[in-house]
């Protein structure tokens, strides 16, 4: 008998995804596996452009627990919780299938690390700069229009300087990917299956990750059913990925 896998996009954020995911037949899958890691954060050798990193992937987290609270408040989808819903069904869930958080920032190249981290310090620098020749934040369009504002200009390199380690933790994540991540995540995923005799399984990743996972799983002879998600922000990053 074939194995069969569904592999779901999502953007992280937003939870309809996950919904689209549990809403089918679940009876014949005996496993959910999520992207995922343990929450343990470990110190690294690099530690300034680490400790950056790790202060941008904690805001993420901050962002991702503040949108859950206001979803917990929304009527149609109160406190969805697909872990509780996997296990209700049945369906064994397993969240451990992803690189650490070093992990992850050792398989950037270190040229894109440094690049990228002296490429916004530099942008930060000539906002502070300019902060000195004016008084307030004012937007031009050449020949069409001005627009002043009442907000100090100094307000620009501070609010900066604050996302500063998040602007840089998402540039490396969206634009430093190496493959690793891909590669690890479908030989965790294929080597529990094995592990379990698991042959009909649910896979829930970030919309990036879909193809070449999907990849990985049919050079292993599985059957596999990919879904993207449809959310608006995962269908422009495609096309502009595309373009």
């Amino acid at each position: 008998m074939s194995k069969k896998a569904v592999i779901q996009g999502e953007i992280h954020i937003f939870p309809i995804d996950r919904k689209s995911l549990m809403d089918r037949e679940t009876d014949q899958f005996e496993a959910l596996y999520c992207e995922g890691r343990s929450e343990t954060i470990s110190p690294h050798r690099h530690r300034n452009r680490y400790n950056l990193y790790v202060i941008g992937v904690l805001t993420l987290y901050l962002l991702y627990g503040t949108f859950s609270y206001i979803y917990s408040k929304l009527p149609l989808i109160s406190g969805y919780d697909i872990e509780a819903q996997a296990r209700d069904e049945g369906l064994l869930f397993d969240d451990n299938i992803d690189l650490e958080i070093h992990e992850i920032f050792d398989s950037y190249n270190t040229q894109t690390v440094n690049f990228t981290l002296v490429g916004l310090i530099i942008l930060w620098a000539l906002e502070f700069i300019y902060s000195f020749q004016v008084d307030t934040l004012s937007f031009v369009i050449p020949s069409l229009v001005s627009i002043s504002t009442p907000i100090p200009i100094w307000m620009l390199p501070l609010v900066f300087g604050v996302l500063l380690p998040f602007v840089y933790f998402s540039l490396l994540v969206s634009y430093g990917n190496s493959g690793d991540r891909d590669e690890t995540m479908a030989r965790s995923i294929i080597e529990k299956c094995d592990e379990r005799e698991h042959d009909s399984i649910l896979i829930l990743v970030g919309d990036k990750h879909v193809e070449p996972i999907s990849e990985k799983f049919d050079e292993k002879g599985w059957e596999i059913e990919k879904q993207r998600t449809n959310n608006i922000i995962a269908r422009i990053k495609r096309r502009l990925e595309f373009s």
